[in-house]
């Protein structure tokens, strides 16, 4: 019996334009060394809808906060009398995931004011150290001082007044 290449089956062939929201969010997944929480679709295709030569935010905003490493809890909890442990959690569990997903992450909640959050997003940005080189890679066209303008100029004053992405 010979044997037969399943993948070229056309029953099995897959359309690239099908799955592109899927295939961006598993790109994204594969492309961050942080448990970031997965991306909404909704929020994926409000974020692919960009001018011709548009950036996509949402995925600019995830490659950077992959490089937050040694975010300073400890002094965090000091200025905002909570615990390291309080600071990380609702870094980990309320502002990241709002912001991965383009939502309002600023809205004070149980025992947390607008400014404490602000303040828990500006440390872990002061921790980031984002290769730009690397970031540009994701972005075809676009070189890594563009894409860092785009950061500097466009999300990261939105993101500090607590503003969503797009």
């Amino acid at each position: 019996m010979p044997a037969t290449d399943h993948a070229s089956s056309p029953d099995k062939a897959v359309s690239p334009k099908k799955s592109t929201a899927k295939n961006h969010q598993t790109k994204l997944q594969s492309q961050t060394k942080l448990n970031l929480p997965s991306v909404r679709a909704s929020a994926m295709a409000s974020s692919s809808k960009t001018k011709a030569g548009g950036y996509d935010k949402l995925m600019l905003v995830v490659l950077v906060l992959k490089s937050a490493n040694n975010t300073e809890w400890d002094a965090l909890a000091s200025k905002i009398d909570k615990t390291p442990t309080q600071c990380k959690d609702v870094w980990r569990k309320v502002i990241q995931p709002a912001l991965i997903n383009n939502q309002p992450w600023t809205g004070s909640g149980k025992g947390w004011t607008s400014e404490m959050k602000l303040e828990t997003l500006r440390t872990v940005f002061e921790s980031t150290n984002p290769d730009w080189e690397a970031i540009a890679g994701s972005f075809p066209g676009k070189t890594k001082t563009q894409v860092h303008d785009v950061w500097r100029k466009v999300i990261l004053p939105r993101l500090r007044r607590g503003d969503t992405i797009e």
